[in-house]
């Protein structure tokens, strides 16, 4: 009887931690008066900051998940582009004179999921993704829930979801960097309204206590005309691999063609 009713706490604790995350799922989806939903691209500058370098960057983004994103520095030019259909490529002036190549397998699965226009939350079921409530927290000094989300390739990641405006505010994923398991963190920050909406203006990367990088935002324009198929055309001998090409062992620079 004992195993029984344990059992039976556990189960409903479970379902509740179900029931609580897609509940919080859908307030993020329906944020801003559901206005985030009629949004169908997204143009955007700014500068990343890497250390003492300083590293200009524009984005375009086209909804369901097309995106482009080109950072220019004194030293290099890097472009990376999805199509919303086929691998992503990249180019860096710096090798291999700047012809397109592969991206590694984990460049490719991070580039693909941030240009998930909506991010995970939204119509995460039709996703592949579930998502469980896993406790309040304090975020910028502010009440946030956090949840718990995997995907169907059982990746687990964490959200943190602001409880007055639903917005994301924090982000932690598990990664394999020389042979050790660590966390790296996204903060949202310094969100300002634009067309009706609330959009962060300065995004932090960490792995503990050291930055990565910084993206601050300079410029965000949403529904933009400066969002045009061009933006994500592929070179004509690019291949044809879809999304759901499996991903193979880290490639070396020879490796990295078309």
């Amino acid at each position: 009887m004992f195993r029984f009713v344990l059992c039976f706490v556990v189960l409903a604790a479970t379902t509740c931690a179900s029931d609580l995350g897609r509940d919080l799922a859908r307030r993020h989806s329906e944020r801003s008066g559901g206005r985030t939903r009629a949004l169908q691209s997204l143009y955007a500058e700014g500068r990343t900051l890497v250390g003492d370098e300083i590293i200009d960057f524009k984005l375009w983004a086209a909804r369901p998940g097309q995106l482009r994103l080109e950072s220019t520095s004194p030293q290099r030019r890097v472009t990376q582009i999805f199509d919303g259909s086929h691998e992503p490529l990249i180019s860096n002036s710096e090798v291999e004179g700047g012809r397109p190549l592969r991206m590694s397998p984990r460049e490719r699965t991070d580039f693909i999921a941030n240009a998930d226009f909506d991010g995970p939350l939204v119509d995460f079921e039709l996703k592949g993704y579930t998502v469980d409530y896993a406790g309040e927290d304090l975020v910028h000094g502010r009440p946030a829930s956090k949840l718990l989300v995997m995907s169907a390739r059982d990746d687990i990641f964490f959200l943190w979801i602001d409880n007055e405006t639903a917005e994301i505010v924090r982000r932690s994923v598990f990664r394999i960097a020389r042979e050790q398991r660590v966390m790296v963190e996204s903060i949202f920050s310094e969100f300002r309204e634009i067309d009706g909406t609330l959009q962060p203006q300065r995004i932090e990367t960490k792995v503990g206590d050291k930055t990565l990088y910084v993206m601050v935002f300079s410029k965000m324009e949403l529904n933009s005309t400066r969002v045009t198929p061009e933006r994500f055309a592929v070179p004509e001998a690019w291949p044809r691999l879809s999304v759901g090409y499996p991903p193979t062992a880290e490639p070396n620079p020879a490796a990295r063609q078309p």
